[in-house]
């Protein structure tokens, strides 16, 4: 049986070659002494900065592109550091970066400073300016073709499969929708790197900085309605629905561009035997349920921390100071309680947190049969929600204020009855509505592979009603914290610079000492 166009086209997506660096071309290499105490300071750091695995890398070039630009003026000195202390830390492979990349990246920076300079728009404009100049910084220095050509081949071959109804959305908007849900469900791209492949499409000049470098002002202005058209995109209505329409697809692809990469000399043949390949990814189905097991142990693991740390520092400036201040004395059961009961509620969700179905590794396996096959896979109609007249809008506005006030105020009453101190009360609101939040998204993360639909029970239904209100204010409080974080504010701000002038300092000394050994040889 001869190979599908398709299964062609997978082999070949996976079978070519990253891009070549010239053998004669220098490449940028971190002394491992100093890599080691790098690495060690970003382990400790990443443990008060919880992030999605994935998005780690992204937010140090971010944080590292933010103190380059308060502390240096040229852009090639503040790219060639910025590289380095990413290979230093591991995000990067150390002597396998080509010296050429940092001028690339030096012109990221540069067109960087020249926009900022125009002052074009407000800061927070400004920080997503930064923000984009660092999805670009990763972009040139992680190779993602291959990523790149997969997401590429899903929208090619479900873009006629995905259909809306109740809608108007002309063909370009449709389009544009299925490709921004196939990133967001294949590579798991944040509304970040999302926004930086809409800023390409919308302003291509953006890559180009040199025809514009000597008149920067017009390309400022209009990167300020850029960011707008672009974050009214990434808020469409119905991008949830595209993203469920487009899963089973996405996870389906995945695992067999995995199975396939684990055994490429089997791949023709798998491909070329539906039966072959069906056996074989569910073998990887299997292996991919427990290597998410794994990962959400590790993320239990790290978000208990997280609470531990920032309860231990929360308790230690503010509820004891107020706790002796008001009463002149201490509550130390309510204490314990509050420092206790978020990891522990953390390690409970985690333990019970169930893994998917045999249905579910069905539907993946019929999903890559029609990514194979030379027929259109199955169409799927996303219904968009009937509009609400304003009074049914008002009514349910106030039924959802209300689910918040039956919510916190059982748990204030609970806790009122257990003899919690008013500032007790308020901090283990606070503790559950973030454990809350962080147990949905471990939920979300061992998901992912979860391309079947849950079932609404009665008993759902009542367990949304009281959590969704502690879910939405411990979304909040996730991403106010993380911007006032006591610990983060320290190490960036008290810390690093510091102790990263310090591992340049020590590196310098490498260097030198090299040298001169190198002229005691005969």
């Amino acid at each position: 049986m001869p190979l599908t166009k398709n299964g062609r086209l997978i082999l070949e997506i996976l079978g070519s070659n990253k891009p070549k660096i010239k053998e004669d071309e220098d490449r940028i290499t971190v002394h491992a002494a100093v890599s080691r105490f790098a690495f060690f300071y970003e382990k400790i750091r990443n443990l008060v900065d919880y992030k999605d695995e994935h998005l780690i890398r992204k937010s140090a070039i971010l944080r590292i592109l933010k103190r380059q630009l308060l502390l240096e003026q040229d852009p090639r000195v503040m790219a060639e550091q910025l590289i380095r202390e990413l290979i230093a830390a591991r995000y990067l492979q150390n002597g396998a970066l080509p010296v050429g990349l940092i001028d690339s990246t030096a012109w990221i920076m540069y067109k960087l400073q020249l926009v900022l300079k125009v002052n074009a728009g407000s800061e927070n404009h400004n920080e997503w300016l930064r923000t984009m100049a660092a999805v670009e910084i990763e972009d040139i220095l992680v190779d993602a073709t291959r990523e790149k050509a997969l997401v590429s081949f899903l929208f090619d071959r479900i873009r006629h499969s995905v259909k809306v109804r109740g809608a108007a959305l002309d063909d370009y908007e449709l389009r544009l929708q299925i490709y921004v849900a196939c990133y967001r469900t294949l590579i798991k791209a944040d509304d970040e790197i999302i926004g930086y492949k809409l800023l390409r499409a919308y302003l291509p000049e953006w890559m180009s900085p040199q025809s514009w470098m000597e008149n920067p002002r017009p390309i400022a202005e209009r990167l300020v309605a850029v960011e707008q058209r672009i974050k009214r995109q990434l808020k469409y209505s119905l991008s949830q629905r595209f993203q469920k329409a487009v899963k089973p697809w996405a996870v389906s692809l995945n695992m067999m561009t995995e199975t396939l990469t684990k055994k490429p000399a089997e791949a023709p043949a798998m491909i070329d035997k539906p039966e072959v390949l069906k056996a074989a990814l569910s073998n990887h189905i299997e292996e991919r349920y427990a290597a998410v097991k794994a990962r959400l142990r590790r993320g239990t693991i790290r978000a208990m921390l997280y609470l531990l740390l920032t309860k231990m520092i929360l308790a230690l400036v503010l509820e004891v100071p107020i706790e002796w201040y008001s009463y002149q004395v201490l509550h130390f059961e309510a204490l314990l309680i509050n420092l206790l009961f978020p990891p522990f509620i953390m390690f409970m969700v985690g333990l019970f947190i169930r893994l998917p179905s045999y249905d579910n590794t069905e539907r993946i396996l019929l999903a890559a049969e029609e990514l194979v096959g030379d027929q259109q896979p199955t169409i799927k109609t996303i219904v968009a929600p009937r509009p609400r007249s304003a009074f049914a809008t008002t009514v349910l506005t106030l039924v959802y204020a209300f689910t918040f006030i039956v919510t916190f105020g059982l748990i204030a009453l609970i806790l009122g009855k257990m003899s919690f101190t008013w500032i007790s009360t308020l901090i283990f609101i606070l503790f559950l509505c973030l454990v809350s939040f962080f147990a949905y998204r471990l939920r979300m993360g061992a998901r992912e592979i979860v391309v079947m639909d849950g079932k609404v029970t009665l008993w759902n239904s009542l367990v949304d009603f009281f959590s969704i209100p502690i879910l939405q204010a411990g979304r909040f409080l996730s991403q106010s914290i993380s911007r006032i974080n006591i610990f983060l504010f320290f190490f960036d701000f008290i810390f690093e610079a510091p102790y990263k002038f310090f591992l340049s300092l020590l590196e310098e000394w490498f260097a030198f000492a090299k040298e001169k050994k190198d002229e005691l040889q005969p």
